[in-house]
């Protein structure tokens, strides 16, 4: 598959741990500009330090849109464009969705999901005007599928990844492609130290299921470094796909739903 492979200019969100972190190092590494953001300054500001000239620090939330404005036009000021765009900022919210506050609900929506919206309204116009752009958008199995205790977090994935398909058509005419990443279970602490919500004497089950997803074996998880190398792969393709499943047992597992889904379609189809 034809690659591109001159130097670009990366904007990731959620950069200053996990999958973010990843993605921004191992761009730095292979001589790519990063404009870095996220709420906290301190990994920020090491990545500006080690990469001098290469890597600009943003602390910004994604849930800004005046801070995302501004952190776009301090990208563009820098390094005179943004070639890719990686939504990396995001969080678990785990338990039984009659026991989520409506508070906590919202909260989880306006960083996983309106934060995405927000930092695509600032970048878009960047890279309509250029005609050219690749948005990569941090999504998982759970884009697909929800267990016990995952609800919440599967209706945030559900939505970045609808969206996502009308925005590839829509910006299409203008050169910028999309992709949606979709590991399953990945080597950092998203859901150990997500908002979990103790689920109460109804929803004992869902107690399991949350422990088994916090404390997976290694071997059955994706390794960071491996996931932000095949982020990279992924943005340097001529033509890339729209969506990408990822790590051990994530294409079984979304197969699994999908093939699920046209079991009651037809079922309800017969009635």
């Amino acid at each position: 598959m034809e690659e591109t492979t001159h130097t670009r200019t990366w904007l990731v969100t959620g950069a200053s741990s996990g999958v973010g972190q990843a993605v921004a190092v191992a761009a730095l590494e292979r001589g790519d500009r990063v404009a870095a953001m996220s709420r906290s300054t301190m990994a920020l500001r090491q990545l500006s330090i080690g990469f001098r000239g290469q890597a600009l620090a943003l602390p910004a939330d994604v849930r800004d849109e005046a801070a995302l404005s501004e952190a776009v036009e301090r990208t563009t000021g820098a390094f005179g464009g943004i070639d890719v765009v990686v939504n990396a900022a995001g969080y678990a919210l785990l338990g039984p969705i009659e026991e989520i506050s409506d508070k906590k609900a919202h909260e989880n929506f306006d960083t996983n999901f309106f934060g995405v919206l927000n930092v695509l309204r600032a970048v878009l116009p960047v890279l309509r005007a250029q005609r050219s752009g690749h948005v990569v958008q941090m999504s998982s199995i759970f884009g697909h599928m929800s267990y016990p205790g995952t609800g919440l977090l599967a209706a945030t994935k559900h939505a970045v990844g609808a969206v996502t398909e009308a925005l590839a058509l829509e910006l299409a005419p203008y050169g910028i492609t999309f992709s949606i990443m979709e590991p399953g279970a990945v080597r950092t602490r998203f859901m150990a130290e997500g908002d979990i919500v103790a689920p109460g004497a109804a929803y004992p089950e869902v107690g399991d299921v949350v422990r088994q997803l916090t404390d997976l074996p290694p071997h059955l998880m994706l390794g960071t470094r491996e996931l932000a190398e095949a982020i990279i792969g992924t943005a340097d393709a001529a033509r890339p796909p729209l969506r990408v499943a990822l790590g051990p047992g994530a294409a079984d597992e979304i197969r699994k739903a999908l093939d699920g889904r046209l079991r009651a379609l037809s079922d309800g189809s017969a009635t």
